[in-house]
């Protein structure tokens, strides 16, 4: 299904329980709705999913230009309302976080419960990020995708998880190949990771708050949850040992019992 936001088509599916509490998904950088592998059909048996492609990616529509956390949020809340769910629990990951925060903010009343997994504030939270980290995720922009992603994938899972899942590769390679990320695209989904700023406003977040992150993320460290939690009021912090970015993909089953614990 699509929904409009202004003159932007975003795909998005519905899936899950009919009954369930609504919850809605929101991805990181380039993945799509596929990227959330078997964790989408685990919730599925308590929820009712509503997991969208960001705008860039997926069978969304791929704009020009840089795009905005603000705008990304505006297009979930037209998913929302498209979909006819007034209200829902929102968990977002990496760049999904930060467009799931300004959805707590601009957005306020749909949101029952908020779940922020391994994102920031802003991009001046934490130590700053290695030259050769910039460059490596820079690499999408003159590399085959495929090729990029055998570079960017050490940097989202730890290394005990590749050493034991080195399969995820040629996964992850196989849905770019079915849905390439277009160089616009990536450019306008950089540029709303880079313009990304909350920090003076989390203090005004309404909703409860759980905060997610693997402890050996190498991509957003693990400072810049403690900062998301101590910033949002009554917000609650868990930590992953072990875990790197996409904890999704490497947690799955720890995700989706913090979810329900906390959802439900």
């Amino acid at each position: 299904m699509f929904a409009q936001n202004q003159d932007t088509r975003i795909y998005y599916e519905i899936g899950g329980r009919p009954d369930g509490p609504p919850l809605l998904l929101l991805r990181g950088l380039t993945r799509t709705i596929r990227h959330w592998g078997p964790l989408l059909d685990d919730l599925g048996t308590t929820f009712k999913t509503i997991a969208l492609d960001n705008r860039g990616v997926g069978r969304s529509d791929k704009p020009y230009g840089i795009y905005s956390t603000r705008t990304m949020a505006d297009d979930a809340a037209a998913v929302l309302a498209h979909a006819g769910i007034d209200r829902a629990a929102v968990f977002g990951i990496s760049l999904g976080g930060a467009i799931a925060q300004e959805f707590a903010l601009r957005h306020r009343e749909r949101v029952t419960r908020l779940v922020l997994g391994c994102t920031r504030a802003s991009g001046k939270d934490g130590p700053p990020a290695k030259l050769s980290t910039v460059l490596t995720l820079l690499s999408g922009l003159w590399l085959p995708e495929a090729r990029a992603l055998e570079r960017t994938t050490p940097l989202v899972l730890s290394p005990a998880f590749l050493r034991e899942h080195p399969e995820i590769v040629g996964e992850w390679q196989e849905l770019a190949e079915r849905f390439p990320t277009r160089r616009r695209a990536l450019i306008g989904q950089l540029g709303a990771v880079l313009r990304h700023d909350t920090r003076d406003r989390l203090r005004t977040i309404a909703a409860p708050t759980l905060v997610i992150s693997g402890d050996a993320d190498r991509l957003i460290d693990v400072a810049c949850s403690h900062a998301l939690a101590a910033a949002i009021p009554g917000a609650r912090l868990e930590l992953l040992p072990g875990a790197g970015h996409d904890i999704p993909a490497e947690r799955p089953e720890a995700i989706a019992a913090l979810l329900r614990e906390f959802c439900v």
